[in-house]
């Protein structure tokens, strides 16, 4: 054996000596053990317990709601001749962002469902009726009508709509609490054109074309036509138009196209596009835009436009505009689509 072996086999059992030692030691209940000059103390391992009540507390005290802390948009709908209407949110406007209106954990909806109620739907608890930037009447909520569940809840209440002059004719508007926006005193109504209907849609024949968007086009008569203040001035026009299927909620029975066009009117030229959306689809992809109205939202001169949009188990808003004022194409900005939820009642529905 030479001496780098030997000096290995003495540092082992050096080891098992101490191990015998201190074994020795612990069972006897000595405290110290010297060995080899060395002394070695022994203790009872101390383990520190963690402080639990800290866990406890955030168990015991669920996150907040976190429930809207800026301006709410609605949009109010009468729902039949005597003055029923429908209310319900839109979007909440932040310091910095529209964020969609409803909680962020399903466990906590009810929760949420009746801080809600206690906020915004009081009886006769009154929001301002806007329609093309001027202040056209007041909504009085009547009571609740919240449905769905979860993450999915419509948070919508029943009331009744008091128009002032001019705005009888309407049946959709847009709504604030009282004090957050101002408005014109007089509603500007624009007029329609004869022509609209028949150039509307040519110009939709014309983008489809141009934009090489698949399908078996056979237009008719738009689905929905709105005259509107918009561009160069009053005479421009929304239209949508559905082929194979119907301008609401619900899967077409085969594939199905839809187009909605925003155009401006200028007398040298005529109508123009300034907007374009179409899209042809099938059982499960649908998507069909319709006008609401023209607001400001994103804190500058700029309107955006609000459109209501129809799936196939589902309904929802768009906000469409230029995202900076040097932005010459106007795009989606911000959407209250919730995928999830589509699913969820497309699933409940078969």
């Amino acid at each position: 054996m030479n001496r780098s072996s030997r000096l290995c086999l003495q540092r082992v059992r050096e080891a098992r000596t101490l191990a015998a030692l201190v074994a020795l030691a612990l069972l006897s209940g000595c405290d110290n053990v010297e060995w080899g000059g060395i002394s070695v103390e022994l203790r009872e391992p101390v383990y520190e317990i963690a402080d639990s009540s800290a866990a406890l507390d955030s168990v015991a005290e669920p996150p907040p709601l976190a429930m809207p802390t800026g301006p709410l948009l609605f949009h109010v709908r009468q729902t039949d001749e005597n003055g029923s209407a429908v209310i319900e949110p839109v979007v909440e406007i932040s310091a910095d962002e529209l964020r969609a209106v409803g909680p962020l954990r399903a466990g906590r909806a009810p929760e949420y469902v009746d801080e809600f109620i206690a906020r915004y739907y009081g009886t006769d608890q009154a929001y301002t009726l806007f329609r093309g930037g001027a202040r056209v009447g007041t909504f009085y909520v009547r009571a609740p009508a919240v449905g769905g569940s979860g993450l999915c809840l419509e948070l919508r209440a029943e009331g009744q709509v008091e128009y002032r002059p001019r705005a009888d004719t309407l049946s959709e508007f847009l709504a604030w609490s009282p004090g957050v926006r101002a408005g014109r005193d007089t509603l500007a109504v624009p007029a329609y054109r004869s022509d609209m209907l028949s150039l509307s849609q040519v110009l939709a024949r014309l983008g489809v074309r141009e934009r090489e968007v698949p399908g078996v086009w056979r237009f008719r008569a738009p689905a929905d036509l709105r005259a509107l203040r918009v561009g160069t001035g009053s005479r421009g026009f929304a239209a949508t138009f559905v082929v194979g299927d119907s301008l609401g909620t619900g899967s077409p029975a085969d594939s199905a196209g839809s187009v909605f066009i925003v155009a401006d009117y200028d007398p040298s030229r005529g109508y123009f596009p300034i907007y374009f959306d179409a899209a042809w689809y099938g059982p499960g992809q649908k998507r069909a835009l319709r006008w609401l109205d023209a607001v400001e939202l994103s804190g500058d001169a700029e309107l955006e436009w609000l459109l209501r949009a129809y799936g196939d188990a589902g309904a929802w808003y768009e906000l469409v505009g230029r995202g900076t004022v040097r932005d010459t194409v106007r795009t989606v900005l911000w959407s209250s689509r919730q995928p999830l939820c589509e699913a969820e009642s497309s699933a409940g529905g078969r």
